[in-house]
């Protein structure tokens, strides 16, 4: 007799199913344990881990640099 194999829930990351864990490191491209430390972080959900995932990532960004004037731009004709 064969076990029924349940669908995932789509909304929740469960990270004891290995095959889970290991598509949701791929979609959204970090380590196992990168994935596991914001999961406790913020829970499970999806919509969580992604909107915890995209805060860090812009905090880490560096801040654009300031445009310089439009005559800086191009030296003088000669």
């Amino acid at each position: 007799m064969q076990r029924i194999k349940h669908p995932p829930i789509r909304n929740k990351i469960d990270l004891t199913d290995p095959d889970q864990a290991r598509a949701w490191t791929r979609r959204l491209s970090l380590s196992a344990d990168a994935l596991k430390a914001v999961v406790g972080k913020v829970g499970n959900s999806v919509a969580a881990v992604t909107k915890e995932l995209e805060l860090q990532r812009i905090s880490h960004q560096p801040s654009p640099e300031p445009i310089p004037p439009a005559e800086a731009e191009l030296p003088p004709p000669v």
